[in-house]
C-alpha cells in the first residue's frame, strides 16, 4: 500500500465522495471507509489539509481559512469529473464538510464525530494559551497494530493550531442555519475527545429538510478504524447516497 499519509484519488462513476481528515491527522484514519465506497463504484478523493502529515512545526502559521480553501479545492477537484458531490469528514474534516455545504451546492453532507463542542474546556482559551506555551500534547492511546497504522497524528501540536480549531468550531456553529443541503450526522456515545451533544447541535441548528442522525455505542473518537463500527459507518453512508441517487449510484 502506498504512503497513508498522502491524499489520493480513486476514479469511479459520477458521484464523487470528498473525505476531510481530522485535527493533526492524515487522510489515512478514512481510508478504510474511503476504499469500501470506492470499491462500491464511487469516485473518492481524500485530502490532505495544511500543516499535517509532516511536522508539526508546519501548522505553527496555518490559519483556518487556509483549511477552508484546502477544502473547497478539494469540491472544485471532484466538481471536474463527478455531476454529485458527497462531502464526508471527520472531526475538524466534519467541521469543514459543514463549511462546504454552507458555500457549495453538494449532494449531500455526511458528518463523524465533528468537533463542535470539544471535551477540554482548555480549548477555547487557546488564543490565550498560545502566547505562553508553544507546543501541547494529548494523551496517547494503545491501539492494535492494524488500526494503529491508519492513526498517523502529531505526537504534539502547537497550541495555535488548537486555537484555529477553536475559531473553525465557533465559525461553523454560526454558519449552520445556512445549510440545506441533505446530511447525515454520526456520532459515538463514548466520545472522549468531541462531547456526544456536538451531533445533536449540528442536527438541531442545521436549516436542511432531509436530515439523519447515526448513533453508536461504541467506537470512541477515532470510529472510522475501528471495527464494527466503521463499517456501520459505510453502510449507513451508502444507503444515504443510494437513497437519493439510485440511478448514479449503479452507473
Amino acid at each position: 500500500m502506498d504512503d497513508l499519509r498522502l491524499p489520493y484519488y480513486f476514479s469511479g462513476n459520477k458521484i464523487g465522495c470528498l473525505l476531510i481528515h481530522g485535527f493533526t491527522s492524515t487522510p489515512a484514519e478514512l481510508r478504510i471507509i474511503s476504499e469500501a465506497l470506492h470499491q462500491e463504484g464511487y469516485s473518492v478523493h481524500g485530502i490532505l489539509l495544511p500543516g499535517h502529515g509532516t511536522t508539526p512545526q508546519d501548522m505553527l502559521t496555518v490559519k483556518f481559512e487556509d483549511w477552508i480553501e484546502s477544502a473547497q479545492q478539494g469540491v472544485n477537484e471532484l466538481k471536474k469529473h463527478c455531476s454529485k458531490v458527497i462531502v464526508i469528514g471527520h472531526s475538524m474534516g466534519g467541521l469543514l464538510a459543514l463549511q462546504m455545504g454552507a458555500r457549495n451546492k453538494l449532494a449531500g453532507i455526511v458528518t463523524i464525530a465533528a468537533a463542535i463542542k470539544p471535551f477540554n474546556r482548555l480549548t477555547s482559551l487557546t488564543w490565550l494559551l498560545k502566547y505562553f506555551r508553544k507546543y501541547t500534547s494529548l494523551p496517547q492511546k494503545e491501539w492494535p497494530p492494524e488500526q494503529q497504522r491508519y492513526l498517523l497524528h502529531y505526537p504534539h501540536f502547537p497550541v495555535a493550531a488548537a486555537a484555529e480549531l477553536h475559531r473553525l468550531a465557533v465559525h461553523t456553529r454560526r454558519i449552520l442555519p445556512q445549510i440545506t443541503t441533505d446530511t447525515l450526522v454520526i456520532q459515538t456515545k463514548d466520545d472522549d475527545t468531541v462531547r456526544p451533544e456536538s451531533a445533536s447541535i449540528i442536527y438541531n441548528n442545521i436549516s436542511s429538510p432531509k436530515k439523519d442522525c447515526l448513533w453508536l455505542d461504541g467506537g470512541t473518537h477515532n470510529v472510522p478504524v475501528v471495527p464494527p463500527y466503521n463499517q456501520q459507518i459505510t453502510t449507513k453512508i451508502m444507503e444515504f447516497i443510494e437513497d437519493r441517487y439510485p440511478t448514479l449510484s449503479g452507473s
